[in-house]
This record gives C-alpha cells, structure tokens and sequence, in this order.
C-alpha cells in the first residue's frame, strides 16, 4: 500500500464525519470558555458559566482563579444557590481529593457570606466530619451566619476535633455569639485538653462576662493555664456587678514573680491594661533585672500604661531602651 494512499484515507473517514455532523444538525463541539469569557457570563446571569467558575475553586486552579471565581461568584452566586450547597455537602465524597476539600472549603466560605439556604445544616455536617480537612471553613461559616443554635456544635469542635486549625476557628467563632457562649464555653473547658482549655479560657476573656471570672479564677490554679488565665483576667478588665458599680479589678501582682516567665509576661501586660498602680514598683524592677529579655520589655510596656508615658527596658546588651509601643 502506498504512503499516499495510507495518508488519504484517515483523511477521507475525518472529511465523512464531517459532513454527516452537518448534515445531521449537530455541531462541532465548542472550545471550553476563557476565564474572561465565564467571569462575563456569569455577570450577565449566565447559570451556566456560573456553575463553571464554582469548579475553579477547587484546588487544581491556580490561585488568581479562584480568587477571581470566588469574587465573582459573591456578587452573583445566587444564580447557582443549590449547587453551591450540594459542593459544601457532597463535594469530598468518595476520593476526598485535594481539589474535593478545595471546593468544599471555599464553598461553604461563599455559601456563608452569601447567607444562602441550607448553609446551617452544611456547614454543621462539614465540621463534624472527621474526613473533612479543612473543618476551619466549618466553623467560620457558623459564626458568620451567627446562628445561637451552632453553640454547641462549635464547643464539641473544640473539645475534639482533630484540626488544631479548626478548633482554633472554632473558638475564634464562639466569640462572635458574645453572652450566649459564657456558659457552654464554662461547662466544656474541663472536656478540653491543656492547649484547648487557653482558646477557651482567652475566649471568657475577650467576651468580659463576670459569669466566666469563676472558670478564670479557677484556671490561675493550675500551672498548664495560669498564663492564659492571667492573660484572659487582664482582657476581661474591671467587672462590673450591681455591688461595685464596674470599678473592681483582680489582684494579679502575685503572679508578676510566677517561675513561669510566660506567665511573668502575661501579669505584666495585664497589670497595665488594669492601670493597677500598686503593680508599679515590681514592674520597676522586672523591666531591670529579669532574666528573661521578654518580661523585662513587657513590664516596661505595663509601666508605660500605669504612668501614661514610655518608659525603657534593660537590654541584653545592658543599656536602657524604649519598647515599641502595641497601645495606640
């Protein structure tokens, strides 16, 4: 057989095919759309194109991509609402492949801010899912929708969920629900580990309830969470109660010489958020003679509080410098 022949004749079945597609009605499949063409379309209420960049998010785009589906989509994403929400339930099924935990991670992130429908119920099976990597999207999104009713849900993450970055989230969103977190946060912290027990305990802090003192009180017993409880006692402020009028504050000048120069640091910074003037001598002289440079600095910065003016730390090189300042 000749070259020639073999040449033609692919080309005779290609030429063939062509003209039965035409003649049948059918067309040509058509190119895939460019990023610029979807991004369009969707702005012109394309469902379509839509559904196509709700695919970029998952992690086999490149990260200009997803940023742009996902700004995209928070302006018309509720073209596309139940297939958003099917990705934040379905989309690690099976393989739970990276591009699967991508999509559903930045799913429920859409699915939050754009308040869609169904967005509790997905975002609450997300975090107690223990093959779902990225449960921190989870616990975001319920403190985003700021539903009461994922209290609980985010205290169990807390207590056992295997992502340190989750139950970091998780604690991060509990403080969002203000008040009505003080006593859920309070009945868990004794099912919590060490690490765990310091979000929650630094959480009753930032939340300044007086009902969280007690669990505060308690925690400065224990050496593993003495310096968040110290921490958490300096954030938390004067507490107010119907006999003090708000001017009461919690005597943490004790632990200005704990063994633990953490917890040093922690009654340092917070002796001065409390403007307590009777801490003032011992910051005085932590800011010349500790041995840890941390405490000397943060007791300077304490003192800068208490008298209203920067004052120096010994350096390691033994000369007197100002701190920079974290209270502007």
């Amino acid at each position: 057989m000749s070259t020639l022949h073999t040449v033609q004749k692919p080309l005779t079945v290609l030429v063939a095919l062509v003209l039965a597609l035409l003649i049948g009605g059918c067309e040509l499949p058509k190119p895939p759309r460019t990023m610029d063409e979807l991004v369009a379309g969707t702005r012109d209420d394309d469902a379509g194109a839509a559904e196509e960049l709700l695919s970029f998010l998952g992690s086999r785009s490149t990260s200009d991509e997803r940023a742009l589906a996902y700004r995209t989509l928070l302006e018309k994403g509720k073209l596309i609402a139940p297939r958003i929400i099917e990705a934040c339930t379905n989309s690690d099924a099976g393989s739970g492949s990276d591009y699967d935990q991508g999509l559903r991670e930045h799913a429920l992130a859409l699915a939050a801010n754009l308040k869609l429908e169904g967005t509790f119920e997905a975002a609450s099976k997300a975090l107690a899912d223990p093959g779902f990597k990225r449960a921190h999207a989870a616990a975001w999104a319920l403190g985003e929708l700021g539903d009461p009713a994922a209290i609980g849900a985010l205290v169990t993450a807390l207590i056992s969920t295997p992502s340190e970055i989750a139950a970091r989230e998780a604690a991060r969103a509990l403080a969002r629900f203000g008040p009505k977190a003080i006593i859920p946060l309070v009945e868990g912290l004794a099912a919590m580990n060490t690490t765990r027990r310091g979000y929650a305990l630094r959480n009753l802090g930032e939340l300044r309830d007086v009902r969280g003192r007690p669990a505060l009180i308690a925690a400065l017993r224990k050496p593993a969470t003495r310096a968040d409880a110290v921490w958490a006692l300096g954030t938390m402020g004067r507490v107010k109660t119907a006999e003090n009028g708000g001017n009461e504050i919690f005597d943490l000048t004790a632990y200005l010489q704990d063994d633990d120069w953490r917890v040093r640091v922690e009654a340092s910074r917070s002796v001065g958020l409390l403007r307590d003037r009777s801490a003032a001598p011992q910051l005085d002289a932590l800011r010349q003679t500790d041995g840890v440079m941390a405490v000397r600095e943060w007791a300077a910065r304490g003192l800068s509080l208490i008298k209203g003016e920067p004052q120096p730390y010994m350096n390691s090189a033994g000369e007197w410098v100002i701190t920079d300042s974290l209270y502007h």
